[in-house]
């Protein structure tokens, strides 16, 4: 839903992707005139796959899952999202046509730009167009390697990515209150939900983590990045 009353500075936000910071003053009060903040509660689709791309989100809080729909029903997990990346930039320049979908993996804050904004930008600011290149680059590489992790590793290693991932790059800490649920972990693994449960079992009577509830804590990181590099 969007919330009536702005509570976010574009200028003087902390959270804001490199490419804000190529904008002078001028752009980014014209970025506030083009901008909505959005709710979404957890489990709530934020963009649809093949929807028209009107628009360029910002996640500023929470964290939210980008993933592929399949025509056999089946969702594969391309990433999650954490305070700070954007969602639908792919659509930029092609047929405005969001190519995944994304939901919110917990309660989120959501910037909603519209995408003629970023495009007039792109082709006006080559310090802005640089930026979005190098996310778009971020991003790509991110994919080959998820591709690499679900068609080449074993289910030990592609769980293994996983827990890395989001300690490495979403959570940034080895103890964290997990936003994806058993089935979620299942659609970026390219595994069973069964398969998941008995891997992570594993890996606790390895004593690689600890999980309470949904409270996990890696234990040992060295260990679970060795299980990572085999295949």
């Amino acid at each position: 839903m969007a919330i009536n009353q702005k509570s976010i500075s574009c200028l003087t936000c902390k959270k804001k992707s490199s490419c804000f910071n190529e904008l002078s003053k001028a752009d980014h009060r014209i970025l506030e005139a083009n901008r909505l903040e959005l709710k979404f509660k957890r489990g709530e689709v934020i963009c649809k796959q093949g929807a028209f791309a009107s628009n360029i989100m910002f996640i500023y809080k929470g964290i939210a899952k980008s993933y592929l729909e399949t025509d056999n029903g089946k969702h594969v997990i391309l990433n999650v999202l954490s305070e700070g990346r954007m969602i639908g930039l792919p659509a930029l320049f092609s047929n405005n046509v969001f190519p995944y979908s994304a939901a919110a993996l917990e309660d989120c804050i959501v910037c909603s730009i519209d995408i003629n904004i970023f495009e007039e930008y792109t082709k006006s600011n080559g310090g802005f167009a640089a930026e979005i290149i190098k996310t778009l680059n971020t991003c790509a590489v991110n994919n080959y390697d998820h591709y690499i992790s679900i068609t080449q590793k074993k289910m030990n290693g592609r769980l293994a990515d996983v827990f890395l991932h989001l300690a490495d790059n979403i959570y940034k800490s080895h103890h964290f209150s997990m936003s994806l649920s058993r089935n979620d972990l299942a659609e970026m693994t390219q595994m069973s939900p069964e398969s998941v449960t008995r891997v992570i079992t594993r890996f606790k009577s390895d004593k690689l983590i600890k999980v309470t509830g949904k409270t996990y804590e890696i234990k040992k990181i060295d260990e679970l990045r060795k299980i990572s590099y085999l295949r």
